[in-house]
Formats: structure tokens, C-alpha cells, sequence
């Protein structure tokens, strides 16, 4: 298979695009191979609209491929969409209606909103229509000895596993204190629980060898990967709070299931968006919809407000702030409205920026200044990022 590093257009090729990896804790370069990027990012548990926090994630995933676009290479971008959950459950009992009614009213709804951000290109996947892949993964790992039932469920046997806490960073100690789905029946606290059969849910799934119940979180999202990409795929992209113990039992599965000690090539996670220091969460009650934004502010300035925070960082969403950046995006609308796009080059130094671990805010300050300038390579910046005038 063919490989080459992905380089600046307007550079010698020195410039090669670094990107951060969670599981080795460093910027490592990052090489394309058959000119074709396959990304998978968690997407929201759909019982309710999509907030701001879903839409930095998102958006910033969004930049990531039209970067990888404006380089002339492909990119498959598919979004995994929990409905199987107990929020959904409970959020369709309280409304009287079926759990696949409501999820698929806030699919919907998520994808309006993606529309009115300017997001194209994703392909979504219900985890719910990837039951019988669970179903059958599950199974396989089972008679092949790597998983094993006890109380009903049925786990993976993490013994074997050796990389289980690196992304998080976390010792054997600290994955025991956790205790994760805690079973009396488990070989090991940190066994990962992929088939649970011993609860009670408001839909269940029949399997001659697992018995009625549902695929657990982690196994539903290695249902996707495994029946779009085989299980193997350059990029695995979500918010950094799923880094454990989602992340870290996804990667433990698809190395079950796999074979490989590096299925996925690397994995990144955007930063939380916060209110008053705490996490932005449906859960907490605390979420800023992103339709109710968007009713006062223009798509482009949400788009630059995200940017200017690098995406590995949390911070506290600040409407004054995101208010500066509408005044910005006026003055950029005006630049590209102009007659005369004439100043000097700027692109090679947006892209060296983009470049190095999509350092956003860096960008915005040459996109800026190309603005200002009437910069002839502003319609290009002004692509990447993904902004509409």
C-alpha cells in the first residue's frame, strides 16, 4: 500500500503534519496511507438536542477533514450515535413513546443541526442497527476463550491485555480502585462488560448463546468499527471525558477482536466545554442548545470561538466572548465581499500552523491579519475553517 506524509502545498515539503496521540501521550507525524483517512468519533446519546459541547467535538472534527481535503485526499468521517441507553429509555417513558421513536426524533434534531453549523460529509451510525454485529462479536470472543459470562453477562478477559490503562495513563491499582460494573462473579474488576443479560431494560435482544439482553456500551461502539472498517482505521475522535473507561475498553475489544496491538493508528480527544467551572452536561442540567445559540449568533462566529481554543483544552463557554468573535466575523465577511484580494501569500503560514497539531488559534490570528490585510489566500483559510459568506 502506498504511503506519503501529508506536506504543505506551498512549502518545500519539509512541513509534516504532527498530531497529538492520547494512547502514547505525545505530537507524533502523521502519514497517510492510500491517500484515504478513516476517522470514527463518538457521537452524542441522543435523548435530548445536541449542545455546545457536542458541537466544539464535532466542529472540530469538521476542520480536521476539510484540512485533509484541501490536501486532495479522501476522507470517511462516520459518527457513532448511541440510542441504546438507559437515558433514552427513561426519556421515552416520561414522554410515552417508544425508545426508537424518541431516538429517532433527536437524530433528526441533531441533524438540523449540523446543517445550520455548516457540517457535511458525516455519515451517521445508530448503534441500535449494529446489534447483530454486537451479537455475533460478542459470541465469537466468547468461544474463542478471550471472553467468558459470569451472573449472566458476559465480559472480555482483560488478563492478556496489556496497553489496558495507557491512554488514561492509569496503573493496574488505580484500574482495580475503579471498579467498573462491579460483579462478584468477575475474574478481575477491570473486565469489561460487553453483554449485559442480568438487568432489566425496556427493550432486550434475544441470542441463543448470550441470552436476552443488550450490548454494552463499549461493545456497541466496537460494533461500528468492526462492521464499517473491519476494525482498523486511522483516527478515533471524541470528547476527553470518554478517554476512560469508554476509550480504553474500545481499544481493549478491537484489540480482541482485531488482533492488533494498534488498530486504531491514533486517538484524539477535544476538550470539555464548561459553565462556572463545571462540565457542560445534559445530565447536570447545565447545557446551552446549539439552536438556541445560533439564534443570536452567526455559525462563523461559533466556528472562530472554538478555533481559538486549542482543542485539546477545557474552558468556560463566555457569551461576551463568543460576542467578540461575531464582530470578527463581520469584519471577515467584509474582506471577502471586497473587489480587491491582493495583499501577500499568507497560506503557507495558516497551513504551518494547522499543521502542528491543528493549532487553531494560531491560524485565526494569521486568518485575521489575512483579513486585514485582504490577503489573496483568504478564501482558502476562510475554507478550512469552514466558514460561510
Amino acid at each position: 500500500m502506498k504511503t506519503r506524509l501529508i506536506t504543505s502545498f506551498f512549502a518545500t515539503g519539509s512541513n509534516v503534519q504532527q498530531l497529538y496521540d492520547t494512547l502514547s501521550g505525545r505530537k507524533e507525524r502523521f502519514v497517510v496511507k492510500g491517500n484515504q483517512v478513516r476517522m470514527l468519533l463518538c457521537g452524542p446519546t441522543v435523548y435530548d438536542y445536541a449542545h455546545i459541547g457536542h458541537a466544539r467535538m464535532l466542529l472540530f472534527y469538521d476542520l480536521m477533514a476539510r484540512y485533509f481535503r484541501s490536501k486532495k485526499i479522501g476522507v470517511s468521517v462516520i459518527v457513532n450515535i448511541t440510542d441504546i441507553d438507559q437515558k433514552v429509555f427513561s426519556k421515552a417513558r416520561a414522554a410515552a413513546t417508544g425508545p426508537a421513536e424518541l431516538a429517532s426524533k433527536f437524530i433528526d434534531e441533531l441533524l438540523r443541526d449540523l446543517s445550520s453549523l455548516g457540517i457535511d460529509g458525516f455519515m451517521l451510525a445508530r448503534v441500535s442497527d449494529h446489534v447483530t454485529t454486537a451479537r455475533q462479536l460478542v459470541a465469537g470472543l466468547l468461544q474463542s476463550g478471550k471472553a467468558y459470562s459470569a451472573g449472566g453477562n458476559v465480559y472480555l478477559d482483560t488478563a492478556a491485555t496489556l496497553s489496558l490503562g495507557m491512554m488514561a495513563k492509569m496503573t493496574k491499582k488505580d484500574l482495580d480502585d475503579c471498579r467498573l460494573d462491579i460483579s462478584p462473579a468477575k475474574k478481575s474488576p477491570s473486565d469489561i462488560l460487553m453483554w449485559n443479560a442480568s438487568e432489566s431494560f425496556d427493550v432486550s435482544f434475544r441470542d441463543d448463546i448470550l441470552g436476552s439482553g443488550i450490548p454494552w456500551w463499549h461493545m456497541q461502539d466496537a460494533s461500528v468499527a468492526m462492521a464499517n472498517y473491519g476494525g482498523l482505521y486511522d483516527i478515533h475522535g471524541g470528547a476527553s471525558e470518554l478517554v476512560y473507561p469508554h476509550h480504553e475498553s474500545h481499544l481493549a475489544q478491537l484489540q480482541a477482536l482485531t488482533l492488533r496491538d494498534r488498530p486504531v493508528r491514533f486517538w484524539t480527544h477535544v476538550g470539555l466545554v464548561r459553565t462556572k467551572g463545571k462540565k457542560m452536561s445534559k445530565s447536570l442540567g447545565n447545557t446551552v442548545a446549539v439552536r438556541d445559540l445560533l439564534k443570536r449568533y452567526s455559525a462563523n462566529a461559533l466556528r472562530l470561538y472554538f478555533y481559538s481554543r486549542h482543542y485539546r483544552d477545557d474552558f468556560d463557554f463566555s457569551e461576551s466572548d463568543l460576542g467578540r468573535f461575531q464582530r470578527i466575523d463581520d469584519m471577515i465577511a467584509s474582506a471577502m465581499n471586497s473587489r480587491r484580494l491582493d495583499g501577500r501569500k499568507m497560506a503557507e503560514r495558516f497551513f504551518d500552523r494547522i499543521e502542528d497539531d491543528f493549532d487553531t488559534p494560531g491560524a485565526i490570528s494569521v486568518l485575521i491579519e489575512g483579513a486585514k490585510s485582504r490577503s489573496a489566500d483568504l478564501g482558502t483559510m476562510v475554507s478550512v475553517f469552514g466558514l460561510r459568506y
